[in-house]
């Protein structure tokens, strides 16, 4: 999905391998330190999401604080439906170092837990610990390895004693207290209807009177291995190995096939047994030499428990998983909803970025319609006001017997034509290049203006250069076999200017000299460009003089609309020149020789 990482989506690892991958590209660091170092800042994150006071609460020790990991894993991975949580359990050696042993079916993921362990002892524990890795997984289902050993200790800390900080009770206690039974198996069995009593050879000597009733044979003289297998923590499902770890939060789960079907009307022939999981602690009962596995049904919400052939009142009220269940599944509707929302907030900050990006494509159309200075006061909604221009330089083009080629030609051909002729065109009156504003296009008439909206002082030798520029790009076009010319009128003089039209708003030049100047195109010489009198004396003056104009002077024309001829000129290339389009914005420094140096190479 676009947009911001969602805390409620559960993505795929090859995204974070992609990530750390690129980190190490940018960074220079090695993957190792990245994972060291996004294992740290994880615990941050889950302290600053809400899980700081029970972070704080989960061990006075690093050993029982890794020990009650395990368990509150397993209570996340009920709430956030999805989640692959690791497996943490801790074992000692004799030289007084803890052993970390890892599981997880996430691959290359292990040095995250050395720097959580780092940042869980320093910020939590206050204590220096050294975290190295001692063994690495060999096969599906094998462990990592990890030694822990303190480094310091801090003067105010009370979690240095890495032992197990559970109270025992003094032996001399135990022999005092009376031996005769205080209560029957039945009575045991109603009271607490879900646990385990089990030998040291593993066999079921008693259970509940729930699990009784939902798990088959149950009751006659089988092992807890063929019943359960053993999810949390993962170690050897043996006797000895759950009395190494007897204080220790022990999640099981039965085998396929044990669960008896729901007594329920709505199930079918096609039921599949699911597998039931149990999670409490164990007990040596010392008196007998038994375990007794006192548990509870870990189920997330009411459809749990009803496939599962449960009901809350098989849950004993002194347990407190009555009140979980039912606070889960409203956990769980609430998760839903906020998992919603937060797609939902997603793909509301990706539309606002789909229509930033449609904003900007509406800006550069705008913007190619108007001048970027007009349409930003259009844009804001500001009134526009016609504008008197005293000086700018305007230009027409105009096809040569371009009614006779329309008359030969097909629509299409003639699209085609002036198409591939205005393209090029437009690329010449780039106002980024070269100070010249596109006013329109009519038929194979185009227009274009320098001087406006913003004004200039060298606007006709701009327009000049983009003239001749023109006739130099359609001396390659040709129709039907045949060679097209232009013919381009140029005349500098007053206008008026201002936007006309609301819905499909243009800017448009009213005035005598857009007169003048399209009667110049028609009146003009085929292949040529002709420049008025008044153009001419702009391109003397000291910041329009360039030296590859060259005039030549024509006879007087008469126009329509003016009393006497019009004297005009044709201008040219200087042939000591070379015929090449140019960038010729100019800077306004004038320099020896009165030439001007523009932004492009060579003096202009």
């Amino acid at each position: 999905m676009d947009g911001h990482f969602l805390f409620s989506v559960i993505y795929k690892d090859e995204i974070t391998y992609n990530l750390v991958g690129a980190a190490v590209e940018v960074l220079g660091i090695e993957a190792s330190k990245i994972l060291e170092l996004f294992g740290e800042w994880f615990l941050d994150f889950c302290q600053e999401s809400g899980y700081d006071r029970i972070l704080q609460v989960l061990g006075g020790t690093l050993r029982d604080f890794i020990s009650n990991l395990d368990a509150l894993h397993d209570h996340l991975a009920s709430a956030y439906p999805g989640m692959h949580a690791p497996s943490f359990r801790v074992s000692d050696r004799a030289d007084g170092t803890l052993i970390l042993h890892y599981y997880s079916s996430r691959e290359g993921l292990e040095y995250i837990v050395i720097g959580l362990i780092r940042a869980v002892a320093r910020k939590l524990l206050n204590t220096e610990i050294s975290v190295e890795i001692v063994k690495q997984k060999q096969g599906q289902g094998d462990d990592v390895q990890f030694a822990i050993r303190e480094i310091r200790c801090g003067e105010d800390s009370n979690h240095c004693n890495t032992k197990q900080t559970t109270a025992v009770r003094p032996a001399k206690e135990l022999y005092s207290l009376s031996l005769e039974p205080k209560i029957s198996p039945a009575t045991f069995c109603q009271f607490f209807p879900f646990h385990l009593m089990f030998d040291r050879s593993m066999t079921i000597l008693q259970c509940g009177d729930s699990l009784s009733r939902i798990i088959k044979s149950i009751n006659s003289q089988v092992t807890v291995p063929e019943v359960f297998e053993i999810v949390r923590p993962r170690m050897e499902f043996t006797s000895e190995s759950l009395l190494a770890h007897i204080n220790t939060v022990f999640v099981l789960t039965t085998r396929p096939g044990y669960v008896q079907p729901p007594n329920s009307t709505d199930v079918n022939n096609n039921y599949v047994s699911t597998s039931l999981r149990l999670k409490g602690q164990i007990l040596l009962l010392e008196e007998s030499d038994n375990l007794l596995f006192l548990c509870s049904p870990s189920v997330s919400n009411l459809d749990d428990l009803r496939e599962n052939g449960l009901y809350l009142s098989d849950i004993p009220l002194h347990d407190a998983t009555r009140n979980l269940i039912l606070l889960s599944e409203q956990y769980q509707e609430d998760h839903l909803l906020t998992k919603e929302l937060e797609i939902l907030t997603d793909r509301l900050r990706q539309t606002h970025r789909d229509l930033a990006e449609e904003k900007e494509l509406t800006d550069q159309l705008l913007y190619t319609i108007l001048p970027p200075s007009v349409a930003q006061e259009l844009r804001h909604k500001r009134p526009i006001e016609a504008e008197k221009f005293e000086l700018v330089t305007v230009l027409f083009t105009g096809i040569v017997n371009f009614e006779s080629i329309c008359q030969n030609s097909e629509p299409v051909e003639i699209v085609q034509l002036l198409n591939n002729i205005y393209t090029e065109f437009d690329i010449l009156t780039d106002p980024q290049i070269n100070d010249v504003y596109k006013v329109e296009t009519v038929g194979d008439k185009y227009m274009a203006v320098s001087g406006l909206p913003e004004r200039n002082t060298w606007h006709a030798r701009s327009l000049c250069h983009v003239a001749l520029d023109m006739i130099e790009s359609v001396k390659e076009v040709k129709h039907r076999g045949g060679k097209i010319q232009l013919r381009i009128g140029v005349h500098s003089g007053e206008v008026v200017a201002g936007v006309v039209g609301h819905k499909t708003p243009r800017y448009c030049l009213f005035g005598n000299t857009v007169n003048l100047t399209s009667r110049m195109e028609t009146t003009g010489v085929p292949g040529k460009v002709c420049v008025s009198a008044t153009t001419y004396r702009c391109l003397q003056k000291f910041v329009s003089r360039h030296p590859i104009f060259l005039f030549e002077k024509r006879e007087a024309v008469l126009m329509k609309g003016r009393d006497e001829p019009m004297v005009t000129y044709v201008l040219n290339w200087h042939p000591r020149y070379p015929r090449k389009a140019l960038i010729r914005r100019p800077h306004h420094a004038p320099l020896l020789g009165g030439l001007t140096f523009g932004r492009a190479k060579g003096p202009l």
